[in-house]
């Protein structure tokens, strides 16, 4: 373990559900992230480099380069998820119309939660008001356009075919439409939102940024209360993770980081820019 001074304040991020710190007297500033331009033929965990107060520095996916799925790829998969949610419901009102206008059985689900958005939105969580806010509003829409095919089949059973047309359409003209600009909206508050920090550290006058999810806080920690890292356990952060953090008030673990590793990467210093 790197020597670690008593009592120093560490900056504590969070990549996933995990904690992890680095020593507050090598960061240099913490960011939204800005524009990252990519390299070419840069490794997987290199993002490219941002332009930061005239300064071109070098950007690091630490979720790569700790295994993890990256953090864009994350949020894009929602992203994707929310638009294929979207034409499920426009493909389920389709469906229903060709299914009375061919007098066949409708297969497809009534029940709100359990079609594949309704058990997505069943159980996902986001600590982001706003979002939450939003995703709230598909309820009421989301539970009435399947609610919609048990009158429309039971109009066709009656052969009131006019009547089973006219629900769809302004099931398609109200809540279908309302859902469609409800999960345009979410798409962009999620990908407005959704933006890393530039966590960026110095080293000698050379300087990096770490792609991380969110800072959490800045603490001290007891050099009692910080301990090597468990030698029974082998990842490919081996040389990144120091030692073990204890903090205080039960609030958990957190894995500190060694700063130097990142500037002794030879991929990091032929981008590196003074």
């Amino acid at each position: 373990m790197t020597k670690i001074e008593s009592q120093i304040p560490w900056v504590i991020f969070r990549l996933l559900e995990q904690k992890f710190a680095v020593s507050a007297k090598q960061v240099k500033e913490m960011v939204k992230m800005p524009t990252v331009i990519p390299v070419p033929k840069a490794p997987d965990y290199f993002r490219g480099v941002i332009n930061l107060r005239s300064k071109v520095i070098p950007v690091i996916d630490l979720r790569v380069k700790m295994g993890m799925p990256s953090f864009q790829k994350e949020i894009q998969g929602l992203i994707d998820l929310l638009t294929q949610r979207e034409q499920d419901h426009k493909n389920w009102i389709a469906e229903l119309e060709s299914s009375v206008k061919e007098k066949r059985e409708f297969k497809l689900a009534t029940d709100p939660h359990k079609c594949a958005f309704g058990k997505w939105y069943d159980t996902f969580t986001t600590e982001n008001r706003i979002l939450g806010t939003c995703l709230k509003k598909f309820d009421v829409p989301h539970k009435k356009i399947h609610s919609i095919a048990v009158d429309v089949k039971n109009k066709e059973n009656k052969n009131d075919f006019k009547a089973a047309f006219k629900i769809i359409e302004k099931t398609k003209q109200d809540e279908l439409a309302q859902m469609i600009l409800l999960f345009e909206e979410a798409r962009t508050l999620i990908s407005d939102d959704q933006k890393e920090i530039a966590l960026v550290l110095e080293n000698s006058d050379h300087y990096v940024a770490l792609a991380v999810d969110a800072i959490e806080t800045i603490e001290k920690l007891s050099l009692a209360d910080i301990e090597d890292m468990p030698q029974l356990i082998t990842t490919q952060a081996d040389d990144i993770i120091s030692a073990i953090g204890k903090r205080e008030n039960e609030k958990g673990l957190v894995q500190l980081l060694e700063v130097a590793s990142f500037f002794e990467d030879t991929n990091i210093h032929y981008y590196t820019t003074e």
